[in-house]
């Protein structure tokens, strides 16, 4: 039986983002790195005590690394239904601009899109801005900078607009619309 609260968390995710990101200011300890395929692209982790320091989709695929992490699980669970609520510790960083433009992503529904210069409206700034904070987010993925499009077609994605990043988005947009309700 899932508690009042688990209930809730999976109701917001099915209009949010699926993830519901807990933001740590400081962490230490080793950096762990954990690597697996994902249906879109192999994805790279750097996790410290627990707390997500970066993520990066990876060209290069092959034999999956043995790793019983929890994050590895619970990403196994939104592949298969991105509508599970997913608890993500996060390092934060950045700025307060890009806390604001991170936010904002966050509020665009899954298998939704939304232009730069509309979001840029949203949160009283400019296009280009807005397109620069989601080129340096460190958390694709988790920051659905993906659901960013611009107004004249797909845009670009983690800093690229033609080639293998570009793949990965058109793979996450078209993920999250076959789940859309």
């Amino acid at each position: 039986m899932l508690s009042p609260l688990s209930l809730f968390l999976q109701s917001l995710a099915r209009f949010l983002v699926p993830f519901i990101i807990q933001w740590v200011d400081n962490v230490s300890g080793a950096e762990e790195l954990i690597s697996f395929n994902t249906p879109v692209g192999r994805l790279l982790l750097s996790i410290r005590q627990d707390v997500i320091t970066k993520a990066d989709w990876v060209q290069e695929h092959g034999e999956e690394p043995s790793c019983d992490h929890q994050i590895k699980r619970y990403l196994a669970q939104y592949w298969t239904n991105p509508d599970i609520a997913i608890p993500v510790s996060l390092l934060r960083q950045g700025s307060a601009y890009r806390h604001t433009v991170w936010n904002a992503l966050c509020q665009i529904p899954v298998g939704e899109t939304v232009s730069y210069s509309v979001l840029a409206q949203k949160i009283t700034s400019a296009a280009r801005a807005v397109g620069n904070a989601c080129r340096d987010n460190p958390y694709p993925l988790f920051i659905p900078c993906h659901r960013v499009v611009s107004a004249s077609g797909i845009g670009g994605y983690c800093g690229q607009t033609e080639g293998y990043f570009m793949q990965v988005k058109h793979q996450l947009l078209a993920f999250e619309a076959a789940f859309k309700k």
